[in-house]
C-alpha cells in the first residue's frame, strides 16, 4: 500500500452532470420506498391489530390503553396502503439547483470528508462518526449525513487507491458497511 493510501487520502474531482444527478434521484425515491413484504406485515398487523383491540373496545368498554392501540394500528394500516414515497419532495429539486454542473472538489482522509463546490462560500465537512449511511450504486458512493444531507462521489472520480480499498477505508472509519443499490 502506497503512503498515500496509509495515511487515507483520497480525493476527487469533477462536476455534477445530469447521469450523475437521475442516479442520486433515483436512489434517494429508492430508499423512501416502502417494499411489498413490508406493505404486508404492516397492513396485517394494522387489520389484526385493529380488529381486536376494535372488540377490546367494544366487550369492554372505554380504555385508553385500547384507543392508543387501536390507534397505532389504523397508523399502521395507512403507512401499508399509502402510495407517497415516490413523489419527490424539495430536497431533490434543492440538489438539481445547487449541483446542476457545478464543479465538485471531494477530500477523504483521517479527519474525514471534505466537499467544495464551485460558487458556494462554505463548504461541508463531517467527520466520519456524522455519516449515519453508506450507500452505493454502479455509477456512484453516497455519504448520509445530517438526517437527509448527502455526499455525492461518483465512483469513477475517485483518485488515490482502487475502488475496493476506497470502500474498505470508509466502512472502517465510518464504523458502517455501504448498502448497495440497483437501479
Amino acid at each position: 500500500m502506497s503512503e498515500k493510501q496509509s495515511r487515507g487520502f483520497f480525493h476527487a474531482d469533477f462536476t455534477y452532470t445530469d447521469p450523475v444527478l437521475k442516479d442520486f434521484e433515483a436512489l434517494y425515491l429508492k430508499k423512501k420506498e416502502i417494499t411489498p413484504i413490508t406493505r404486508a406485515v404492516l397492513g396485517a398487523l394494522g387489520l389484526i391489530g385493529a380488529g381486536f383491540f376494535g372488540y377490546m373496545l367494544y366487550k369492554n368498554g372505554f380504555q385508553f390503553a385500547y384507543v392508543g392501540y387501536l390507534l397505532i394500528c389504523s397508523i399502521l394500516l395507512v403507512v401499508a396502503l399509502h402510495r407517497g414515497g415516490r413523489r419527490p419532495d424539495d430536497s431533490l429539486k434543492k440538489y438539481r439547483k445547487y449541483y446542476q454542473n457545478k464543479n465538485a472538489a471531494v477530500k477523504v482522509d483521517d479527519a474525514g470528508i471534505e466537499l467544495k463546490i464551485e460558487g458556494q462560500q462554505t463548504h461541508a465537512r463531517s467527520k466520519f462518526k456524522e455519516v449515519y449511511g453508506l450507500f452505493d450504486t454502479d455509477l456512484c458512493w453516497y455519504f448520509l449525513v445530517k438526517g437527509r444531507a448527502y455526499y455525492i462521489l461518483p465512483k469513477d472520480a475517485v483518485e488515490g487507491g482502487t475502488p475496493e480499498e476506497f470502500r474498505k477505508y470508509m466502512e472502517k472509519k465510518c464504523a458502517k458497511h455501504f448498502l448497495h443499490y440497483e437501479l
